[in-house]
């Protein structure tokens, strides 16, 4: 069997690899033949037909290919050839001698496809053989492969992180115990390999935290604001603050040297949330297929718009962005609430039994981490957990109230609230890649006037209130021609 590979240097190529591994396995009598192809032009993916003019390009060196499809000299042989030729009609000029051609697709919108058109539709609409598209992989999908290379070591956690960490873990011990899901949700977004030697999940969340010692670790300013931020708001989710948790609040805004101020300030990123939620409060619709069409509409733009908030890549700032998008979420909850006739629906009780407090800090936390650590690809994954997570908190919320529609003597409880969210996140994840590149084209037109709303919050310029009525205003007023509902 004789396959032609048309491959540039991309996460593409990776995905293209990785395929051909495990398609290639079954053919043990017959050693396939492979030729790696690279056309000497820009972004294999990006043209519409064969071009003409003379692209000014760098060429993709046969090393470089080398080293990406060197998985594959076990199982096949491979040929390797560099060319600065007509683009389309290479490909096509040697697809002509082979049995079966693959190429990667890279993600767009249905409208910048028509505009543009696409290399692998040239090729697939001419070829004389069987093409097969390998579709680019999501930026979810490109980050888990970056950190869980198999050749490359896990990253352990900075001895900060893991303070704050801990600290995290003394603030929910304080009132008693930590919840089973707690533990749960703790464990999903933080890996035993990420941890230094000799250190346990099991020890962790069962011997008490020595705040004093813990806090001394953490010397960053930045560092210490976000702890206090995190543990504030951790405390605060919760239904009920119990004394012991304000006793470690106040211990860590002394261990800091933190001012009045900025404690003030601090606090109000988390409390004026139960205020943000009564913005823009609807009347009921009773119409279940127009309720249905404005709720699912209304989910997305919520989702898309904390997805926006939370592409931050700054961890400090990033304590002010999420908390709009905390805010932007219980809007959502107590919107749909008032569409379902529900009057002073309980937004924070019912917030904290579908997602649990120390799990919606701790995912948060991580993902700063991540973006401290791989900004870009960090940042991104913020975005797809901020959207993931709001889209499912709307969808799980529309189940509530139909489950209480239907069958009013039963109220869905705690844990089956976390599990329907849990499920729903999931799924959420194709809606986001539907989106994503309609989420960063927002964020770029948005981003300058998000930093400076930002700083101004920061500085005292402006308050808490304004600044996440005016990121409401900003990002939920946007037009969304092609919104993907399915």
């Amino acid at each position: 069997m004789k396959i032609l590979v048309a491959a540039d240097i991309s996460p593409t190529a990776v995905q293209i690899c990785e395929f051909l591994q495990n398609y290639l396995k079954p053919h043990t009598t017959d050693i396939p033949e492979v030729t790696i192809l690279h056309v000497y032009e820009p972004e294999l993916d990006y043209t519409e037909e064969a071009p003409t003019q003379n692209w000014q390009a760098i060429p993709t060196s046969e090393h470089e290919l080398r080293h990406i499809f060197q998985p594959l000299a076990s199982t096949c042989k491979l040929e390797y050839v560099v060319v600065n030729q007509a683009l389309g009609d290479t490909i096509l000029k040697y697809a002509a001698k082979v049995d079966l051609v693959v190429m990667g697709r890279r993600r767009r919108g249905q409208m910048l496809e028509m505009m543009t058109g696409s290399l692998s539709q040239f090729v697939l609409h001419r070829a004389s053989c069987p093409v097969l598209i390998v579709p680019e992989p999501t930026t979810r999908q490109l980050a888990y492969k970056m950190l869980q290379l198999e050749d490359s070591q896990p990253t352990i956690m900075l001895p900060e992180s893991l303070a704050r960490l801990k600290v995290l873990i003394g603030v929910a011990q304080a009132d008693g115990k930590i919840e089973p899901q707690e533990r749960s949700w703790l464990e999903s977004n933080v890996q035993q390999t990420n941890f230094p030697a000799g250190i346990v999940w099991e020890t962790l969340l069962t011997e008490p935290v020595n705040l004093s010692q813990e806090l001394e670790k953490i010397t960053d300013p930045a560092q210490q604001e976000l702890t206090y931020y995190a543990a504030y708001l951790l405390a605060n989710t919760d239904a009920k603050y119990h004394p012991s948790e304000q006793h470690a609040i106040d211990l860590i805004a002394t261990t800091f040297n933190l001012t009045p101020e900025k404690v003030e300030q601090l606090q109000g990123l988390v409390n004026k949330v139960a205020n943000f939620q009564n913005i823009g409060k609807g009347e009921s619709i009773s119409d279940p297929v127009k309720r249905s069409s404005i709720i699912e509409e209304k989910i997305l733009r919520y989702a898309m718009a904390t997805a926006v908030l939370g592409a931050d890549p700054s961890p400090l700032s990033g304590s002010y962005t999420q908390s709009a998008a905390l805010g932007l979420q219980m809007i959502l909850i107590a919107e749909i609430a008032d569409i379902y006739g529900t009057a002073d629906f309980a937004v924070k009780p019912f917030f904290e039994e579908m997602v649990g407090s120390l799990g919606l800090v701790s995912a948060w936390l991580m993902a700063l981490d991540l973006t401290k650590l791989v900004p870009k690809i960090g940042a991104s994954l913020g975005a797809a957990d901020a959207f993931t997570a709001t889209w499912a908190m709307g969808q799980t919320t529309v189940i509530y109230f139909e489950a209480a529609y239907s069958q009013p003597e039963v109220k869905l409880d705690a844990i089956s609230l976390r599990q329907l969210f849990k499920q729903n996140r999931k799924a959420a994840e194709a809606i986001y890649d539907r989106h994503e590149l309609t989420i960063e084209a927002q964020k770029q037109e948005n981003a300058a006037q998000i930093k400076s709303l930002t700083e101004s919050v920061k500085t005292g310029k402006m308050p808490t209130e304004s600044y996440q009525k005016r990121l409401q205003q900003l990002l939920l007023t946007v037009q969304h021609p092609q919104l993907n509902l399915l």
